[in-house]
């Protein structure tokens, strides 16, 4: 009874290893895959002229100047210099002229390569690449006054506030009024055409009440009369024309690019040195610096637009009084403004004109007195 057990496990191991010896040899069942060669390249891979070293502009571009870098076609942008074919590319680079400095490791574009020594492209400043497209950057005098005490730099938003004077001139001479006038007389004449005469064309003129401004102007002064005796008097201005000033906004909401002068590169700019008072001159003591005071800058440089530039040139040119308001950074509210006249001031700001006093002050005031503050004064050295 144990034996025929024993043959027929025997015989279920040899069926068992027979099975498994099938699935080995003939890899699971499945169909052996054909190992398919790997290309050399894919179709879709192209060269590109990659800068292998730092280049600088002028120079001519090296044998070794640059090296071929594979890159998938749809990552090649069109400027670059970049095709199948290897010898081929290096033939557009090499010997070529760099028009322009160019970075190790920095794709070469046909826009950076020249066959024309004069046809090299400058350096550029930094100041250029803050400047958004549709603007343009001008440089306006400016003082502590005018410019917030010098609370402005670069990057904030200003306003530019302008003050002019008016005057009235004569439309066909462009001259201040009033005109010299000179009797015209001449001999003869006739009936139809008599000799001309300033008198014929005088009217005279009665003042209605006091501070009253009716009346026609005289060609050179005015002829009122007096209201009780009728008497004529020709009237003369005693000096010449006040202006009328009026402030209104210019520019609004300019934003700066620099305050004060750009620093030249490779150009040190020498301060003047002020001359030594008496009595000093010593070198400092051991271990103690001589602070130099800070150059105030005197001008202030606007991004704004075309038009806006043009405004500000033209009241630099005919010396027109400009102030830079400081706004908030993240102001950008347009708001109507409405010019400021003396007339302005009265009418809304309750300004009243004084009453003609039987008294006045002692000494004479003629012009208004403006503070001196210590600061506008001149530095004294250290002591």
């Amino acid at each position: 009874m144990r034996r025929p057990r024993i043959l027929i496990l025997f015989a279920l191991i040899l069926l068992l290893g027979a099975v498994a010896a099938y699935f080995l040899l003939s890899g699971g069942g499945s169909e052996p895959q054909e190992v398919q060669p790997t290309p050399e390249f894919a179709s879709d891979v192209v060269f590109v002229a990659i800068a292998a070293q730092d280049i600088a502009r002028g120079a001519d571009i090296p044998e070794d100047g640059i090296v071929m870098s594979r890159m998938p076609a749809n990552m090649v942008v069109e400027t670059m210099i970049s095709g199948p074919d290897e010898e081929g590319i290096r033939a557009r680079v090499i010997g070529k002229i760099a028009r322009q400095d160019i970075g190790r490791g920095v794709p070469v574009t046909e826009a950076m390569l020249t066959d024309q020594t004069g046809d090299l492209l400058a350096g550029g400043s930094d100041a250029s690449l803050s400047i958004p497209p549709g603007y343009t950057a001008i440089a306006v005098p400016m003082s502590r006054l005018t410019g917030v005490a010098y609370a402005v730099q670069g990057g904030d938003v200003v306003d530019v506030l302008i003050t002019l004077m008016f005057v009235d001139i004569d439309a066909d001479f462009q001259s201040l009024l009033p005109n010299f006038v000179t009797a015209i007389t001449a001999p003869g004449g006739t009936e139809e055409f008599p000799a001309p005469s300033l008198t014929g064309q005088v009217a005279p003129v009665t003042i209605e009440e006091e501070g009253g401004g009716g009346g026609d102007h005289f060609p050179l002064g005015k002829i009122v009369e007096e209201e009780r005796t009728g008497q004529p008097f020709h009237v003369i201005p005693q000096e010449d024309q006040r202006p009328r000033i009026v402030t209104q906004r210019l520019v609004d909401s300019a934003r700066v690019l620099h305050v004060g002068t750009f620093p030249l590169d490779g150009v040190q700019t020498a301060q003047p040195t002020p001359p030594p008072e008496e009595g000093v001159g010593a070198p400092p003591p051991e271990g103690q610096t001589v602070q130099t005071p800070a150059q105030k800058p005197d001008i202030i440089t606007l991004i704004v637009t075309p038009q806006d530039a043009l405004a500000l040139n033209w009241a630099m040119k005919v010396g027109a009084h400009m102030t830079f308001t400081l706004r908030a950074p993240n102001d950008s509210e347009a708001t109507e403004t409405t010019s400021v006249t003396l007339q302005y001031l009265i009418d809304n700001y309750n300004v009243t004109i004084p009453t003609k006093l039987p008294y006045q002050l002692e000494p004479r005031v003629d012009e208004l007195v403006t503070p001196k503050l210590s600061n506008d004064q001149s530095p004294q050295p250290p002591q």
